[in-house]
């Protein structure tokens, strides 16, 4: 845990007074607000109060209304449609959703998702096969396809016609499809570019429904499926994926999708109130798990099949599959420990190894993120290949940095925070060094490893039920919009440190006749002994609800402790 603290910059007094009278709030709100970028009273009302109704029409993106036609046009024909899409999160629950929405409208479509192991990643010829054998005229690519130019021009030769949608960032030839919708495109005015794979496909949807006169209330109930894919794809919560998340975390919650149900019931959630975080660290990585491992169908079946039998064994299928993919995350883990200690400060991470599985080095590349505040990339080898997965950190975009090694690498594609790439194994020397030249180049702009940022200095008395539910409106907090985090100078612990669980510390902070409970999540049980030598603490902190033994109580979630001056 970082003692390196730094306050968030301060708003100017005057705009922040203006904006708390005008959206009738109290000022540290109004202050939040500012620091997210809510500089007016219309803005922050927006904010705060989350509608569908905010969403910019559909056929504002870029060939939306080209895809579209062909789409009713393929429905009113009784063509054959076929939905290929990428084997994470974001592309199972956007080709669910799609494959749902079609068989509200009676049209039954033909799904394909790529083994990881088998096909790797993207659309290939194997797949334009199979689906063009089933008779598909008509295809739609789901959070995937922006760099499938070859695969399209093939399966344009076999004279079926292609929409692709895709978020990811462009390279310099599009595919020569019908119709190709990212937000991301030179020539789309559309006014939000951030939006996921799914997100895009329920973009679609509603164009559809739209044009055939259908109300929007088919797609109301898959929602759910939106917040689950946006949220495991680690989306900026801000403009369009706030609203749809929103709604979304509230679907999920009074689901009537049998998967999600019983996923809920296996994951411990049934009946507790749902966040970001109990879907990005309990249901995101149980449907991920069959994908990361090999095949994604069984997660893709539990998304739309209708029974509640088979939405049962899936989610139990799925739940043991995740228990063997976290042993293998953490024996890659501490591989990968070991070889960085040794080697000391590591700089730009790129490291390979035939014995790691390239299904889970992502996850283990987004902890070596977090613990070195580096980019990190890890290579599984096989057969004088790598396939590589990239987690980045804010100032050094990924896509950018892997097309300045472009002439090293087979392929690569994604986005600023998180990329793959397909590398000669003799050429993994090159392209770590360049790699790490590439981060070198910014690293004095990095703030180093730990620093943690705090929006405002409270005292102990202020952090009360009112204040939590002020915070609350701010939600859903993740990525753009992290939960707000305080400092409370020279609190007092009463009644000594806890060790709990495997790693946590609980204790109890007084000052001035308030206090509170207080918890550190992941710290290791020594900090207990070298904290309570500490006469007065200095706290970061958020606020949150712990609900245990049927009661609600509020605590501190401890991001930051160190001894206050003037202590001992």
């Amino acid at each position: 845990m970082s003692d390196r603290w730094k306050v968030t910059a301060e708003p100017p007094a005057g705009e922040i007074g203006n904006l708390a009278t005008g959206l009738a709030v109290r000022p540290l709100l109004a202050k939040l607000l500012w620091m997210r970028g809510i500089t007016t009273v219309e803005e922050g009302l927006r904010f705060l109060d989350p509608s569908l109704d905010d969403l910019h029409p559909p056929f504002e993106l870029y060939d939306m209304a080209v895809a579209v036609d062909r789409i009713v046009l393929a429905m009113e024909r009784k063509e054959e449609i076929g939905i290929f899409g990428d084997f994470d999160v974001d592309g199972i629950t956007g080709t669910s959703l799609l494959h749902r929405f079609f068989q509200k409208l009676g049209v039954e479509t033909h799904c394909r998702l790529p083994n990881r192991l088998s096909d790797g990643y993207g659309l290939s010829r194997a797949a334009v096969d199979d689906l063009r054998d089933k008779g598909v005229q008509l295809l739609i690519t789901v959070d995937c396809g922006i760099t499938a130019v070859d695969e399209i021009e093939y399966a344009n030769t076999l004279g079926m016609e292609c929409i692709v949608t895709d978020h990811h960032q462009l390279k310099e030839t599009l595919p020569d499809a019908l119709a190709v919708i990212n937000p991301r495109r030179p020539e789309c005015a559309y006014p939000f570019t951030d939006l996921t794979g799914v997100g895009l496909a329920w973009k679609l949807a509603d164009a559809v429904g739209e044009r055939i006169g259908e109300d929007r209330r088919l797609l109301m109930e898959d929602l759910d499926l939106v917040a689950v894919g946006s949220i495991a794809d680690v989306a900026p919560l801000r403009g369009e994926n706030r609203i749809l998340v929103s709604h979304g975390i509230e679907q999920l919650a009074r689901t009537s999708n049998p998967g999600f149900r019983h996923l809920l019931d296996v994951a411990g959630l049934s009946g507790r109130p749902l966040g970001y975080g109990s879907i990005a660290f309990s249901i995101a990585p149980r449907i991920n798990a069959a994908g990361r491992l090999g095949d994604a169908w069984p997660a893709f079946e539990l998304l739309t099949t209708h029974s509640d039998e088979v939405a049962r064994k899936r989610a139990i299928e799925l739940d043991e599959t995740n228990r063997k993919r976290q042993v293998l995350d953490q024996r890659i883990f501490d591989e990968v420990m070991a070889e960085l200690d040794a080697a000391g400060d590591p700089g730009g991470i790129v490291l390979a190894s035939e014995r790691w599985h390239a299904g889970v080095i992502g996850i283990v590349a987004s902890r070596l993120k977090e613990k070195y505040a580096r980019p990190a990339v890890l290579i599984a080898l096989k057969n004088g290949y790598g396939r590589g997965s990239a987690r980045s950190i804010p100032g050094f975009p990924l896509h950018l940095a892997l097309e300045k090694c472009g002439d090293l690498l087979e392929r690569s594609g994604g986005h600023a925070l998180a990329a793959g790439l397909k590398v000669k194994e003799e050429k993994i020397p090159a392209f770590r060094e360049r790699f790490r030249e590439l981060f070198l180049e910014v690293a004095a702009d990095v703030e180093p490893p730990g620093t943690v940022s705090y929006d405002a200095e409270i005292p102990l008395s202020r952090c009360d039920e009112e204040l939590f539910h002020e915070m609350e409106r701010l939600g859903p907090f993740g990525p753009a919009n992290r939960k707000p985090v305080f400092l409370a100078r020279e609190v007092s612990s009463f009644g000594g440190f806890r060790r709990v669980g495997k790693n946590h510390v609980k204790f109890h902070v007084t000052r001035d006749g308030a206090s509170l409970d207080a918890i550190a999540f992941q710290v290791g049980h020594d900090k207990a002994a070298l904290w309570s030598r500490y006469e007065r603490l200095d706290l970061l902190f958020s606020l949150e609800e712990n609900r245990w033994g049927g009661r609600t109580t509020l605590q501190m979630n401890i991001c930051g402790v160190r001894e206050s001056e003037g202590g001992r």
